[in-house]
């Protein structure tokens, strides 16, 4: 480290020395573009082109000059002096004023017999040959254009042993089309079901690498291992540090490809070097705000240009500081790192005046720091979600909400450590524990915690379409084009369906109609908001549903025209903290929801002023999916007033008080999950049972009391076939039709 330092100062001397005089390629720049820039800038990298000969350099010299002089390039973000990092790479003032030197003077060549040597890279393992070596099972096939793509690759590590990685040395086969990965590792086998589902190598989702795996029971053991950007240098972690590697585990390579014109082949070779023995002390990470601010309320309105979080935590034993790295999305901008010490003195750690989703580095310190117990460390993100920021990813800007995705935001700084005494060890765990839960809490009161296990399932959710059953459990015809439908209503004509189709990317889940002969799709709904449970007026006219808050606290009702034209009238709003479920729409103008246990009637036509519900049929039990009768005198529901959920008829206005509602799902194997239907002439009911999914029929007269008939099976629901999730216009009018969500074909990409 002394001799490249004194190298840096030897060469800088000879810069201003050159600086006065003639500035040459030779002599001048390409020791400085050979020391800080071909790493990347050569053949077969990342970069876009090379910068290695006198010729590639020329004919991009005024290029050169404004990405120096902007310190755009090199790609090294923390602020000089606020923490003093190992291979800093950060051109001198001197040497930035030489290139732009060189440019005015023309770009002279000089003397090729001066040329410095070219560094020399390795192309074989930089950290020599590897304890395990694992590769990608089968090829990636990046397509040439679109968004960017963020995958994940499980690869069997047949360890029977534990073992502790001092280092993990990363290289794909594709490097111009991977921007960074992050490596994992949990229980073996556990994410099986996911891979390939979509018919290609790989999979979606594991957003959890962001947070943490090892909060996440499911997939445990399980625990990070680092990550690899574009023109990083794998090393040995410091201070002798490993991290643990449990016996049987999967390794889980997460990589984000930026797809580069042309197709592109990726199949990462992976290779881990391991300890003798575990280290003498434990490597802690402590993240501030924990979980990269899950509670801290991220909501970012549109145009916002200087919106920001602040967090602190106070260290609970003497630590020694080894690296240092941050993290948010497009629109961060700027992070500050600084330690406020007992003594009132301070430290600072990290500071990232313009942050770059781009460029994401772990830093690491030249000398370990000491922080004694007490310490405070405080975390100031900003970010900028104005139109003036070209890093947002959104045109115009949109309001911006915690979440996974790119086009969301979250932000933290990670600060790694060694307890100075072993036995401060449990202070550190309990710390790291009581950070997590109190993220966990806040996120959970904030919806953020909603809609980060939303989008895990949705990101491994297969794709469907809306089927078309006849009364023999014959599928007719699909209907919409594969993508991630829930909740399918048949409307009062049977030519039409409304459902919900929600967007995997970007999560946005709204009403959709779709015609069930020609299969156009139209877009009912296009807010922000998460809607549910779209319920056809008698008319077949207007559609209600249900509109989440994107915290997820509070759900309104509201109508709109079923062609989607007009806008949307908000029938009521229902309490916070409970959500509700339309599943009806009387003739006379009543919707029937339920929201926790209990069902609810709310009177649409005809009402001048504040809406109010009323309970219907009040028990102690859950009751849910309520549905008219063609009459309107009676309800039916779904009820585990038994111990397991049943169908049952109960009457608005009995004929005596002590009539009970009757229970029409009676097999003794058999309860009812509800997507209960009447026929129109009130004849006939359908309901699905449990388990099993089998659609049910049974004969029914209103007149002059309600009387059941036996229930008799129509047919039982193909495998892979999911039932409606809001339990509402499952059948046709006439009792011919049935509307179910089945697996689409393999496809290669849909939305």
């Amino acid at each position: 480290m002394r001799m490249r330092t004194a190298l840096l100062v030897f060469l800088s001397a000879g810069v201003m020395a050159q600086a006065a005089d003639k500035v040459t390629f030779s002599e001048t720049v390409a020791p400085i573009l050979y020391q800080n820039c071909v790493t990347c800038h050569r053949p077969g990298e990342a970069a876009p082109f090379s910068l290695i000969s006198y010729e590639d350099v020329k004919k991009r010299g005024a290029l050169i000059v404004t990405v120096t002089q902007s310190r755009y390039m090199p790609p090294w973000h923390a602020e000089h002096g606020y923490g003093e990092f190992i291979d800093e790479r950060r051109l001198s003032d001197t040497q930035i004023a030489a290139i732009g030197e060189w440019v005015k003077q023309g770009m002279p060549e000089g003397d090729r017999a001066k040329m410095p040597k070219l560094p020399a890279f390795t192309d074989g393992w930089h950290l020599g040959k590897p304890d395990l070596i694992l590769e990608m099972p089968a090829a990636y096939e990046v397509p040439a254009t679109g968004p960017d793509i963020y995958r994940n690759f499980a690869i069997p590590t047949g360890l029977t042993e534990d073992k502790w990685v001092r280092a993990v040395e990363f290289r794909p086969s594709a490097r111009k089309a991977v921007h960074h990965a992050l490596f994992a590792y949990v229980r073996s086998g556990s994410l099986k079901d996911a891979d390939g589902k979509d018919g290609k190598p790989g999979f979606g989702g594991m957003n959890g690498l962001g947070l943490g795996v090892g909060v996440q029971p499911a997939i445990a053991p399980a625990g990070g291992l680092g990550g690899w950007a574009v023109g990083g240098t794998p090393m040995f972690l410091p201070d002798e540090q490993a991290s643990p590697l449990t016996k049987g585990t999967d390794l889980i390579l997460q990589m984000h490809f930026h797809p580069t014109g042309k197709p592109e082949t990726e199949k990462s070779v992976v290779g881990l070097y391991f300890a003798e023995k575990a280290p003498e002390k434990k490597l802690f990470q402590i993240g501030v705000p924990s979980l990269f601010g899950l509670g801290s309320g991220i909501d970012i309105a549109a145009g916002a240009k200087a919106y920001s979080i602040q967090d602190s935590t106070t260290l609970p034993a003497d630590v020694r500081v080894l690296s240092a790295m941050a993290h948010a999305h497009y629109i961060g901008k700027e992070m500050k790192a600084t330690a406020t010490l007992p003594d009132g003195t301070t430290q600072p750690l990290l500071w990232i005046k313009d942050w770059d989703f781009n460029w994401q580095e772990q830093y690491t310190y030249k000398q370990p720091i000491l922080l004694p117990k007490g310490t405070r460390v405080d975390v100031k993100i900003s970010y900028d979600n104005s139109a003036d920021n070209p890093r947002n990813p959104s045109n115009p800007p949109k309001r911006v909400l915690w979440g996974e995705q790119s086009a969301d935001e979250m932000g933290g700084v990670g600060l790694f450590m060694t307890a100075v005494r072993k036995e401060d060890e449990k202070a550190l765990d309990q710390a790291t524990a009581d950070g997590f839960r109190t993220a966990i809490g806040a996120g959970l009161a904030n919806g953020s915690v909603a809609r980060f296990l939303q989008e895990e399932q949705r990101s491994r959710a297969g794709f469907q379409q809306i089927g078309v059953y006849d009364r023999q459990g014959k599928l007719l015809s699909t209907v919409g084009a594969p993508g991630l439908y829930s909740q399918p209503a048949l409307s009062p004509d049977g030519t039409r369906i409304a459902a919900i189709r929600t967007d995997r990317e970007s999560g946005d889940a709204d009403v959709w109609v779709f015609d069930v002969a020609t299969g156009k799709a139209t877009r009912i709904t296009s807010d922000p908001e998460q809607n549910t449970s779209p319920v056809w007026s008698p008319d077949g006219k207007q559609i209600a549903y249900v509109s989440v808050s994107v915290t997820g606290n509070t759900s309104a009702l509201y109508r709109k025209a079923s062609d989607g034209s007009g806008s949307e009238e908000l029938l009521y709003r229902h309490t916070p903290g409970a959500s509700a479920v339309i599943t009806d729409w009387s003739a006379d103008g009543r919707l029937c929801f339920w929201a926790g246990d209990v069902t609810y009637e709310l009177p649409v036509a005809g009402v001048a002023g504040e809406r109010k519900p009323r309970e219907l049929f009040r028990e102690a039990q859950t009751q849910r999916a309520g549905r008219f009768s063609p009459d309107g005198r009676f309800l039916a529901y779904s009820s585990n007033r038994s111990g397991r959920f049943e169908a049952y008829v109960g009457q608005f206005q009995p004929s005596s008080p002590a009539a009970r509602p009757v229970q029409i799902s009676k097999d003794a194997n058999l309860g009812a999950l509800g997507a209960i239907s009447w026929r129109q002439d009130g004849k006939e009911l359908y309901y699905l049972t449990l388990p099993g999914f089998a659609v049910m029929a049974v004969d029914v007269a209103t007149s002059p009391e309600f009387q059941a008939g036996p229930a008799k099976m129509l047919f039982r629901v193909p495998g892979g076939v999911t039932g409606p999730g809001q339990l509402s216009n499952v059948a046709s009018q006439d009792g011919q039709r049935f509307v179910f969500l089945v697996p689409a074909p393999t496809i290669t990409s849909a939305r």
